[in-house]
């Protein structure tokens, strides 16, 4: 330590204070290591609580488990491939098969009615369960039951609820009791009212409930007098749960949306329930519902024009039975057989008209049930009508509706109704709509006008065969009526095999790939997933924590910062943090010779011997900037170290607004250094020999209520110059500064100041302050830091372990014998 003289330092106090500032932006990292190293415990607390939490939040969780099957889309495969390879621009199939994408397949499987009615179905949202039986099982059930599904299976006595449903919002949800008679009759109660009556087996319908109980094992019928109990949800209820929380899950396996090469028609469906049986059922008859609905779908639209027909061939071939019948029966009896050419001729020819009137009909028939369909908001057009009408412009229209209704799917998912997006495709979809309509109305005109063509052509022909002789034009009129219809049979039998061709090729290619499986091990929770990540956690929140504290702490965060922002001021020493030396209240003890502590305060007297020199009366003024530095204790331990070293030492107790030294050292309060400036007592009256430590003492005496102006008397000047030839080293003890100005008056008649800055303790601000008052006294000044950690810096804690044994605690001793066992 360099020692900065009297002469010196007012020379540079100037200099000084130009140098001191404020805290640095910097954070220096050895004194945040050091922080973390000395809060480690909040982090291993945290830590360790919030992994004990987790360990208890796993275990009384419900597990769910996952369920999944898949599903092959062969029909959207073969019609994908027949539109990249066979057709292009907007021809009616590549509309129709972009309408069928995939993506469309897969919202057709997750849609509200189809999830409905498999949970209808499966009667996921249906629970029985018999009286006294547990209903949820948690973690620790599954862990103790051998991580086991068995713990799930139904017992014998099971029963199963489908097809349930309650429209009352008083039975939603609630606890209903199932109470059975005879003959697998039972009553459904709740609060001891009936609210349903049923049989084991059937259908129940009642006020704001239905339902259909079923045994799980066959031939079971519960006993007379057995209690189940029932709880209900309503399946829109359970389908916005599912699709709120993500349990359900329908997604393509694999490929893109680049190419077909890249593109797989398998689909993915799982489910996750705390019942892992229940959401295997449901995954297996949410698939199958699909299958059942598509395949009814495509059927009934390829079966109308076949129904269609069927009937109208139905009456054509009645008619034609009878008139056959009757051209034999008239020719048996009139001997009449053939017809002239002529007549023969125009047979033939209104036999044409007939066929083609029958024609337009079929057409006419058409367009109305293609007008039917477009009435719906997003109608999609029937692709086997639209092979009837044979029309190639219709073909472009339909092709590009379906495109535009395909857009308009994907970008409901992203963007609410009223974006912009979303508002143009639903123009597009309406401008076609309209120019169907159009082209619709206008087909149905031509047609009209055609059949009334026909129909004044057909009259023409009937006129001119009225001119027949009578018995020949009875003859006429039945072969014609043969023909006619004959043709139309025809006609018509033609059509139907096309309409059944198209019936038969609407059988689904579609499959179930993988049937509904449900996996052994829950999804959640996730035992040591979520004790680790919860433990990591706490101990992060520790750490920030303990981060936080640094990074707002007011006050010195090292004895580094401190050297760092004053490097003018000159250390005498550094006190490490593992003393208490803020509590002046407590009984004065010299520490241990050995200690950290003792060896530091040995160093910090070393240091002042420096300083001073071989100077006789030295006056030591110790100061703080705040309370709970340590200044007294300092003040005390310093004190005595140098009466050890058989120096006469006097420490006074000056800070006359809380005195303390009376407490320390059990003495009596007066007579003390107010005594002596008020004139009522010698100096030498107030002095409190310490035998044990062959030091002297003078307390502060009774508290004045004006202390300043006893301690700014010419007498206290003049009294410190008469002890100066009494001993080698007088220490005031002062009141922080700048809280209260005592320190200045005592300052100007001291020798040499030294303060105490404490680590984690003194604020910066305050420091600051109390430096530039104190180095206006232009006094040699120096800082002694208080709560240094025994490890941070350059071996101050030097022979805290030196000669030191400390006492081996009863656990240490029971591990190290257990590993001695164990290594031998």
């Amino acid at each position: 330590m360099t020692d900065h003289t009297s002469a010196q330092q007012p020379a540079r106090s100037s200099a000084n204070l130009e140098a001191m500032r404020e805290s640095s932006d910097e954070i220096e990292l050895g004194a945040l290591f050091q922080s973390l190293r000395a809060g480690w415990r909040l982090p291993v607390y945290l830590g360790g609580a919030a992994a004990f939490l987790a360990i208890v939040f796993v275990l009384f969780a419900q597990p769910v488990f996952d369920a999944s099957g898949s599903l092959y889309l062969g029909s959207a495969e073969k019609s994908q491939s027949v539109s990249s390879s066979a057709l292009s621009g907007f021809s009616l199939l590549s509309g129709l098969m972009q309408g069928s994408s995939m993506a469309t397949q897969v919202n057709i499987v997750r849609s509200r009615d189809f999830v409905e009615e498999a949970i209808l179905d499966s009667g996921l949202n249906a629970q029985v369960w018999p009286d006294g039986a547990a209903t949820n099982q948690r973690f620790w059930n599954w862990l103790l039951g051998g991580r086991s599904l068995s713990i799930y299976a139904t017992p014998a006595t099971g029963l199963h609820a489908s097809l349930a449903d309650v429209t009352s919002p008083a039975l939603n949800k609630q606890k209903l009791d199932v109470l059975f008679s005879a003959n697998g009759h039972y009553q459904i109660l709740k609060n001891k009212q009936v609210v349903l009556q049923g049989q084991l087996g059937q259908d129940a319908i009642g006020p704001g409930i239905r339902l259909k109980l079923q045994a799980f094992r066959p031939h079971y019928t519960p006993p007379t007098q057995t209690l189940y109990h029932l709880r209900i949800q309503t399946p829109r209820a359970v389908y916005d749960a599912m699709i709120k929380s993500g349990a359900l899950g329908v997604n393509q396996l694999g490929g893109g949306s680049g190419s077909s090469a890249e593109t797989t028609y398998i689909v993915n469906v799982h489910y996750q329930n705390p019942d892992p049986f229940a959401a295997q059922q449901f995954v297996q008859t949410l698939m199958q519902t699909y299958l059942d609905k598509t395949h009814a779908w495509a059927t009934g639209q390829a079966g109308a024009s076949f129904d269609y027909l069927s009937t109208q061939m139905h009456k054509i071939r009645t008619a034609l039975s009878a008139a056959d019948a009757s051209l034999a029966h008239y020719q048996a009896h009139t001997g009449v057989i053939a017809v002239s050419a002529g007549a023969q001729a125009m047979i033939k020819q209104e036999a044409d008209y007939e066929t083609q009137r029958s024609k337009i009909e079929l057409q006419l028939h058409t367009l109305q049930q293609l007008r039917q369909q477009l009435s719906a908001p997003q109608a999609a057009i029937n692709p086997y009508i639209l092979n009837s009408i044979d029309n190639p412009v219709l073909n472009q229209l339909s092709g590009r509706l379906a495109a535009a209704q395909t857009k308009l799917t994907s970008l409901e998912k992203i963007y609410t109704p009223a974006a912009p997006q979303v508002i143009q495709v639903l123009a597009e979809i309406h401008s076609i709509q309209s120019a169907i309509h159009n082209l619709i109305d206008n087909q149905t005109q031509t047609a009209q006008q055609q059949l009334q063509s026909l129909d004044t052509l057909l009259s023409q022909y009937q006129s001119k065969m009225s001119k027949f002789p009578k018995a020949e034009l009875k003859v006429i009129s039945l072969t014609r009526s043969s023909e006619v219809l004959g043709k139309l049979y025809m006609f018509l039998l033609q059509k139907q095999e096309e309409s059944a061709i198209q019936k038969a090729s609407t059988i689904t290619r579609n499959r179930i790939l993988d049937t509904a499986l449900v996996h052994d091990l829950p999804v959640s929770p996730k035992g040591k997933k979520t004790v680790i990540l919860f433990g990591l956690l706490g101990a992060f929140l520790g750490m920030a924590l303990v981060l936080g504290r640094f990074l707002l702490l007011t006050s010195f965060r090292s004895d580094e910062e401190i050297q760092h922002l004053y490097p003018f001021l000159p250390v005498y020493g550094f006190l490490p943090a593992d003393h208490n030396t803020s509590n002046a209240s407590k009984q004065f003890e010299l520490p241990d010779a050995r200690s950290g502590f003792g060896e530091a305060v040995r160093l910090l007297r070393s240091n002042v011997y420096l300083a001073a020199g071989q100077s006789a009366g030295q006056i030591l003024m110790i100061a703080s900037a705040t309370p709970k530095d340590g200044k007294s204790t300092v003040a005390y331990q310093l004190g005595a170290t140098i009466a050890q070293d058989g120096k006469k030492v006097l420490v006074i107790d000056a800070d006359l607004r809380k005195p303390h030294i009376h407490e320390m050292f059990r003495i009596a309060q007066t007579p003390g250094i107010i005594d002596v400036l008020s004139g009522q007592h010698s100096w030498q009256e107030a002095v409190r020999p310490i035998q044990a430590l062959h030091m002297d003492l003078i307390t502060a005496g009774n508290t004045p209520p004006n202390p300043s102006e006893y301690l700014g008397r010419h007498r206290f000047a003049e009294i410190l110059q008469e002890m100066r030839q009494s001993y080698d080293y007088i220490l005031l003890d002062t009141p922080p500064f700048p809280m209260v100005g005592d320190a200045l008056l005592l300052g100007s008649q001291a020798d040499r100041i030294l303060t105490v800055a404490r680590v984690h303790a003194t604020p910066r601000k305050a420091f600051k302050e109390h430096l530039q008052g104190l180095i206006n006294l232009e006094k040699p000044l120096g800082v002694i830091i208080n709560g240094v950690r025994v490890n941070a810096s350059y071996g101050y804690g030097y022979g805290y372990h030196y000669g030191e044994t400390r006492p081996e605690k009863r656990w240490q001793k029971k591990l190290r014998g257990w590993l001695r066992k164990l290594w031998g």
